[in-house]
């Protein structure tokens, strides 16, 4: 709670120095990072790491992010996890994975055998990177069947990591990176994959993400990120509709959503001073924005995760 008080007081300062005010924010989400740990170690010094679903324990449980992706494959029983305030459920044999940076909490976990498979970002292939972007937050989780030949490759990457006569770390990336191929087939369902190869239209929608993140406390409106691409506004919402199966407008407004969760939880900011610092001048507007959006109203919203900033810090 200190922290909390800490920020909010971070913020009433900032708030007569308007002038300060991207740098007000970079110190939030500084503070906000350190709320929320970083797993740094999972991997300990190797660009591939690959741990039985039993090593789960309660110490676990706490709500972090990692600097490296988590894939969960799982053959049989539950596995139940929170990723960026969206629960997944895994059921039976499914998969699923969590980006660097994706805030996640594992829930719970019942009679399940499977694998962690922690891969550095920097050991996954640019295009398998791009898949795994446009997939995050649209589909992070799918079934698959009992026989799928992901779970002989991962068997075989296993008896790898135990093989003493194998001396090469470059077999172990090569097998992860096959199983990160299937992996990105299964959860995307073939579609997306085409535009790996057409190259243009899945830049476009890459370029158009990136730019989100950069520009979205000032910049709402298709037609400012056609311009800043120098693309027609119809073309930027047919071609990112087409790769990731949603509008320009959908991304735009899901980051402005994320951000503002994650300021609703995690500072004691109120909703007047979350919409000032989100870039609207109207805190009414934002409410109703938010409240379109989500189906609940930001109080609400924060009320429902308290104890997500309570319990784990």
């Amino acid at each position: 709670m200190a922290k909390n008080k800490y920020i909010s007081s971070v913020f009433h300062y900032s708030r007569k120095l308007t002038s300060e005010r991207v740098s007000s924010y970079s110190l939030l989400i500084y503070h906000m990072k350190k709320m929320i740990p970083s797993h740094h170690n999972q991997l300990e010094n190797s660009a591939v790491r690959l741990m039985p679903l039993s090593v789960f324990h309660e110490k676990q449980a706490d709500i972090h992010r990692d600097d490296h992706y988590m894939f969960i494959i799982q053959r049989k029983g539950e596995f139940v996890l929170e990723v960026d305030f969206n629960m997944i459920k895994l059921e039976g044999p499914s998969l699923c994975f969590v980006g660097p940076g994706q805030i996640h909490q594992y829930i719970d976990q019942k009679d399940n055998e499977g694998w962690f498979l922690f891969v550095e970002a920097g050991s996954i292939s640019e295009p398998y990177r791009e898949t795994l972007d446009i997939q995050q937050w649209l589909h992070q989780s799918v079934s698959i069947k009992a026989n799928d030949l992901l779970f002989d490759l991962l068997l075989l990457l296993e008896k790898t990591e135990k093989d003493t006569t194998v001396y090469s770390s470059s077999i172990e990336t090569s097998l992860a990176d096959a199983a990160i191929g299937i992996i990105i087939s299964r959860i995307s369902k073939e579609p997306t994959l085409r535009f790996s190869h057409q190259g243009q239209k899945y830049r476009i929608t890459r370029q158009f993400k990136k730019l989100i993140s950069d520009h979205f406390k000032n910049t709402r409106q298709v037609q400012q990120y056609a311009q800043l691409l120098t693309i027609t506004p119809l073309y930027l919402n047919e071609v990112v509709k087409e790769v990731t199966g949603y509008p320009a407008s959908f991304w735009i407004q899901q980051k402005i959503i994320w951000e503002a969760k994650r300021l609703l939880v995690y500072t004691t900011m109120d909703v007047k001073q979350i919409a000032f610092e989100l870039g609207y001048e109207d805190p009414v507007y934002f409410s109703r924005f938010f409240k379109k959006v989500t189906g609940t109203t930001a109080l609400v919203f924060r009320s429902k995760n308290h104890d997500l900033s309570h319990h784990h810090h």
